[in-house]
Parts: structure tokens; C-alpha cells; sequence
């Protein structure tokens, strides 16, 4: 199973619609595409290399890459 997270963000394959903008922004090159003919989505293919600058959350038109939330964010709610 190809990883769906890093340390910083995880992607919900069911909301991807494989526009690949993320993996355009991705400045360490980190998210990989699955492009099989009915199935098509971003993976976190190097999550130890993330490193939370947020871009691909950022120009995601359909909310399919979010940030994870820090053990110390789960705490101050």
C-alpha cells in the first residue's frame, strides 16, 4: 500500500481528481502519481522528505491534501 501521509500532511485519495498541481508545487518532489486507467491519485512517495512547507494544501482545488495535526495541536483544543 503506498503511504497517504507524512509527518505534515495527508492526502484522502477519494476527494483527488488527479489534476496533479501538488505535485507541481512540492518543492522536495515528494508526492508521487498513481495513473492506472480507472484509478488515479497523489501518494506521499517520500514522506520522511517532507518537510511542511504546505504548498501542495495550498494550490489543491479540491481539498484532497490536508495538514496533520501536531500532537502539541491535539493538546491546546
Amino acid at each position: 500500500m503506498k503511504n497517504l501521509q507524512s509527518k505534515f500532511v495527508a492526502v484522502n485519495p477519494r476527494r483527488c481528481e488527479a489534476c496533479w498541481q501538488c505535485v507541481e508545487a512540492c518543492p522536495k518532489q515528494i508526492i508521487g502519481k498513481i495513473n492506472l486507467w480507472v484509478h488515479k491519485h497523489v501518494y506521499i512517495e517520500h514522506p520522511s522528505a517532507c518537510i511542511g512547507c504546505k504548498k501542495c494544501i495550498r494550490v489543491c482545488p479540491h481539498d484532497a491534501i490536508r495538514e496533520r495535526k501536531t500532537s502539541a495541536q491535539r493538546v491546546s483544543e
